[in-house]
């Protein structure tokens, strides 16, 4: 793969329009709320897994409580291996009949602190209408480093591309470093997309936005890790700058977190450029009273043009 993939940072002024087109809001650290220990609150209820010291899987499970609507939780995985890349999933819990449980990972950022230590940290969000939990499902995926930022100024932002193989998933992972006594450094994946290139046997690429959400300048390896793909669906043909939204049934196992990614399908010489916006967990009651998983998944055409591709999801269990 390494001969296959290179990066490049993009001058800002270019990626304008792009960075206007972003889906899912992202906090920064200033907006957060209190963190949690997540290690200490997954000890507790013996949800630590194999993936909490590396390789792929689940690395831990813990239960979130009752959240009010519309209500935010913090959460904190210490100690995070330097090659771990980390998806969130939900089995959310408490939905009646006429109402579903419903959670989505609002932010979700890398930390170096002062000694070295790495943290993962992500704020989650009841998007439903009642009040209910969720128990969360940290996934681990092995990464690798395939670049540098070099030194980035508090709120300062760098975008990488990588060319990539078709029908592969990919996650990034951060690994700050730069950290001082009085203050972390820290970064946030801001934004990640897919593009079809509008040249024939062109490879697929994976852009990356990173953030330093901090307040000092300090610098970032950026880590990607891959996967293969377990199920695939077609997105629908959008018009330039539209949503289209799905929802995943039988999101199975519950005790799994998905990664999603997109391959854009246009016609030559037409550029695809697709984002995923949006996931939100759910849980169902179904009419005979059976409980059902969901994600209701969301993705926007960033191109110029109309064009559709395939939706392509993983499963990461334990």
């Amino acid at each position: 793969m390494g001969g296959r993939i290179r990066a490049a940072v993009v001058a800002a002024t270019v990626l304008g329009l792009l960075v206007a087109a972003a889906g899912m809001a992202q906090a920064d650290s200033a907006s957060q709320p209190a963190l949690r220990d997540a290690r200490a609150a997954a000890a507790v209820s013996d949800g630590i897994g194999a993936a909490a010291k590396g390789g792929i899987g689940i690395a831990a499970t813990w239960f979130t409580g009752t959240v009010a609507v519309g209500g935010t939780q913090g959460w904190t995985w210490n100690n995070a291996p330097a090659d771990a890349a980390y998806v969130v999933g939900y089995n959310p819990a408490g939905a009646t009949t006429s109402t579903m449980c419903q959670f989505e990972t609002i932010s979700s950022q890398y930390v170096q602190l002062w000694g070295g230590q790495r943290q993962f940290q992500f704020t989650l969000r009841n998007v439903g209408s009642i009040a209910c939990g969720a128990t969360v499902q940290l996934a681990a995926v092995s990464s690798s480093s395939y670049a540098s930022t070099g030194g980035v100024s508090p709120g300062g932002t760098q975008t990488h591309l990588w060319n990539i193989p078709w029908h592969t998933n990919w996650v990034v992972g951060l690994n700050p470093s730069g950290a001082t006594s009085s203050a972390a450094c820290q970064f946030q994946v801001t934004r990640t997309w897919f593009v079809q290139p509008g040249a024939a046997g062109a490879l697929r690429q994976f852009w990356v936005e990173v953030k330093n959400v901090g307040s000092i300048a300090c610098q970032t390896d950026i880590r990607l890790g891959s996967t293969a793909v377990s199920y695939s669906f077609n997105i629908a043909s959008m018009a330039s700058g539209a949503t289209w939204s799905t929802t995943w049934n039988n999101a199975n196992p519950v005790t799994s977190a998905y990664l999603v990614g997109a391959s854009p399908q246009g016609s030559y010489p037409i550029t695809c450029q697709f984002e995923v916006t949006r996931m939100i967990y759910r849980q169902r009651i179904n009419t005979n009273g059976t409980s059902e998983r969901q994600i209701l998944i969301s993705f926007k055409n960033l191109g110029g043009t109309t064009c559709g591709g395939l939706a392509e999801l993983q499963t990461l269990a334990a």
